[in-house]
């Protein structure tokens, strides 16, 4: 979860996809967002306190998640993180023991070209209303999230 829409994994299927992989690969999955979750097989620490939620994450192998607080925590605990992000540019986040999945052949990366309206859940600047609507994220399939996955597990 994040503070905006188009900072969200907008694939429908993507999150639970990739947990089934992790699952299947012999994983314990834990969610840490305070929003919670409705995917199978994943522990959420939704009611948490951040000491608690900081302590699983340092503990864990790595980090999957999306352009936000959480992932840079992750980055400064020296984990891998798998990055889902499409509303940013590469340069605007961090590559060390980054992995990024985007797409590029998509309209991608307005939070680095236009400025964000905080107070509009589904700003979109190019998109908004239409079919094409986060389609920055819409597009990243399981599959590239899970090829990332497969270069350090």
């Amino acid at each position: 979860h994040s503070t905006a829409g188009l900072k969200h994994w907008n694939n429908e299927t993507g999150w639970q996809e990739v947990v089934d992989y992790l699952k299947s690969c012999g994983y314990e999955v834990i969610n840490v967002s305070k929003e919670g979750c409705d995917l199978n097989g994943v522990t959420s620490f939704d009611n948490y306190s951040m000491d608690m939620i900081m302590n699983s994450i340092y503990h864990s192998e790595f980090f999957i998640g999306l352009s936000s607080g959480l992932s840079w925590l992750a980055w400064a605990c020296e984990l891998p993180i798998v990055l889902i992000s499409g509303f940013s540019e590469k340069w605007s986040e961090t590559t060390l023991d980054t992995y990024r999945v985007i797409n590029e052949n998509v309209c991608h990366g307005c939070f680095n070209w236009d400025r964000l309206d905080a107070g509009d859940w589904n700003w979109c600047p190019d998109h908004k209303g239409t079919e094409r609507q986060f389609e920055c994220t819409k597009s990243i399939t399981s599959e590239s999230v899970i090829k990332e996955l497969e270069k350090f597990l």
